[in-house]
């Protein structure tokens, strides 16, 4: 019997509790969070990835961009009071288009964008149009587009670029107006043209997009078609695009910046201040090959639009007044607020977010915007305000109500219309050139947003785990036996009686804090003595004291965290590899699987240590009676 049980002490002696080393909890950490960013499905982490970068932006992006271009571009829209001021109807017939455009053009702007899609005749087909071309049987009467294409003819003469929206390839129709309407402009993909969902968030701007139905069109077509462009589109002035490869098509915004930043404008507009990068110049589409290459290097590297909290600023202008002597502003979109300060802009942000205090409503976007009523009517006592559009690219686009040509960036607090999305990556090509923000670095395409996210999250959770092996080294546990005993109990008596140990262990602390000065000077008068200074400490004051060791420790955990995440969004991301901080509450969600392994190492009772020596102790009893029975 007696040997029996010593066999039986024997077999438990080999049965110990493992724990791990601290830097082995942060590999395993760090592998777990980079499993979950390899197996996560795109659903959730895009839906991750823009509501960060929409946080960010509205709270620290916004105050921190310049937006340095945006007086360069200017914006006039067809809304519903222009078609009332102008008698006009929907959808408008081309001559007040025409009007319209006729009167900016005495104003001499730089550029031209028209973001409407004018693609079906509302009258007969003119003499020489393609046999076989598609014409709708109801329509609305419209003979006035020879109107519009003169417009677009003087445009022309005067050399100054116009670009026009290709529209959405149908299979059934292949745009029939940009037959006439193709050698004076030059064909861009626009907002609503491309293939998927559009985003309506205004966080992303393709500048390569892929135009929907671009696959049918291109089953008809031969693979040796040259690219569309310019000279191929008024050299054979078949507006359908069955005599181009679709694919030369690029967006509005790519479009004009290579307009500008090559060839003869190049030196004038970098004098002008603009960006213009050599490394976005697309080749000649004479050489198909590589300039496919070219815009498959823009697809792996798409924009995220970089938006700022500033408003237009009409403080220049010749100020307008109605008959109460008010004063109208050019378009009406609230009332004007910015602060100044920076810092107290992202202050206030901050602080809205979380729920203190709230900020002004913005409903005006950062480019000085008139209608198109006011372009072609004198504003009374003010003249006309599209005079201040000299020298400018103007983007002329709508805001009619029931049409869903509408974006809502994180900056603004209303939908704003779609042509202020071309706006504002026109902006950042101007301002940034190729150091425009993605999700991949300027300078490589292996440095992800991703890679930097498992980086910055390594950096967190080893310096976490370093400084918890840090503190305890500092303040060691206090050894002692435990006398609780153990007893089953239901699930609600569990709880409550450790929120009765936790609540009274929080009250002893409170009442620990008029000591904390004479701790301070038990500790000057001993860190240097043989023997640790917590030892002149009783037991009780000891363990309170570590206690609140540790509080601080866990708030300089904090402070570091926040600081690293910072960094890393502002500085090294956004500033040095210009790419776009979606990351930076993944790091946060997956940096929390370590803090609570953190806590727990930090704050693990004594008397675990106590009755790890006590197995000891047992297992040497054991070991003493097996030799003296074997004697």
């Amino acid at each position: 019997m007696g040997q029996e049980s010593f066999r039986s002490d024997g077999q438990q002696k080999g049965l110990k509790v493992a724990r791990l080393k601290p830097v082995w909890w942060g590999v395993i950490n760090v592998a777990l969070a980079a499993i979950i960013l390899l197996i996560e499905p795109d659903s959730i982490g895009d839906a991750v990835d823009e509501y960060s970068y929409a946080v960010f932006s509205q709270t620290v992006g916004a105050p921190l961009y310049p937006a340095s271009r945006v007086d360069d571009i200017g914006v006039i829209l067809l809304d519903d009071e222009s078609l009332a001021g102008l008698k006009s109807s929907w959808p408008a017939v081309y001559g007040l288009h025409a009007k319209v455009l006729r009167k900016l053009l005495t104003a001499k702007p730089k550029a031209l964008f028209i973001d409407f899609t004018f693609r079906d005749r509302r009258a007969a087909a003119p003499q020489g149009v393609l046999a076989d071309e598609w014409m709708p049987e109801l329509y609305v009467h419209d003979d006035s587009l020879t109107m519009l294409v003169s417009t677009l003819q003087m445009y022309q003469m005067m050399d100054i670029p116009v670009y026009l929206q290709a529209g959405a390839l149908n299979f059934y129709q292949h745009h029939a107006v940009l037959s006439e309407l193709a050698p004076y402009v030059t064909l861009v993909s626009g907002w609503g043209d491309l293939r998927g969902q559009a985003d309506i968030r205004a966080l992303s701007y393709q500048l390569a997009p892929e135009l929907r139905n671009a696959g049918r069109v291109a089953n008809l077509q031969d693979d040796d078609l040259p690219l569309c462009d310019d000279a191929v589109m008024r050299r054979t002035g078949n507006g359908n695009l069955l005599g181009c490869d679709v694919s030369g098509i690029t967006a509005a915004a790519t479009t004009i910046y290579q307009h500008f930043c090559s060839g003869k404008e190049r030196a004038k507009s970098i004098r002008r201040g603009w960006n213009c990068d050599q490394a976005l110049i697309m080749p000649p589409k004479t050489d198909k090959s590589e300039w496919l290459a070219w815009r498959d290097d823009l697809l792996v590297r798409p924009m995220w639009l970089s938006w700022p909290d500033r408003q237009a600023d009409y403080s220049a202008w010749t100020k307008a007044y109605d008959q109460s002597g008010n004063v109208i502003p050019p378009y009406e979109c609230g009332p004007q607020y910015s602060d100044p300060n920076v810092a107290k802009r992202i202050t206030g942000n901050l602080a809205t977010l979380f729920g203190i205090g709230a900020r002004a409503d913005v409903n005006c976007a950062p480019f000085h915007t008139i209608s198109a009523e006011q372009v072609y009517r004198d504003t009374p006592s003010a003249g006309r305000w599209v005079e201040n559009f000299k020298d400018r690219i103007v983007m002329y686009g709508q805001n009619l109500q029931g049409f869903q040509d509408v974006v809502r960036p994180p900056t603004l607090d209303t939908d704003i219309p779609g042509v202020f999305l071309h706006a504002m990556a026109l902006e950042n090509l101007l301002s940034n050139g190729s150091a425009y923000l993605s999700d991949k670095a300027t300078y490589s395409f292996w440095l992800t947003a991703d890679l930097i996210e498992i980086m910055t999250l390594a950096i967190i959770v080893f310096l976490r785990f370093g400084l918890a092996g840090l503190a305890r080294r500092s303040f060691p546990a206090l050894p002692h036996a435990s006398n609780t005993q153990d007893r089953e109990c239901n699930p609600i008596e569990y709880f409550g009686l450790i929120l009765a140990n936790k609540l009274s262990m929080f009250l002893s602390m409170m009442k620990f804090v008029p000591k904390i000065p004479k701790l301070l000077r038990v500790w000057s008068g001993n860190r240097n003595a043989e023997h640790h200074w917590t030892e002149q400490l009783d037991l009780r004051d000891r363990q309170l004291a570590r206690n609140w060791f540790m509080v601080l420790i866990c708030l300089l955990d904090l402070v570091l965290s926040v600081a690293i995440v910072t960094f890393g969004a502002i500085v090294l991301e956004l500033s040095v590899l210009s790419i776009a901080p979606v990351n930076w509450l993944a790091v946060i969600g997956l940096g929390m699987l370590s803090y609570i392994p953190f806590v727990r190492s930090l704050f693990a009772q004594d008397n675990e240590l106590a009755e790890g020596a006590e197995h000891d102790r047992h297992e040497n009893s054991a070991e003493a009676i097996e030799k003296s029975a074997t004697v």
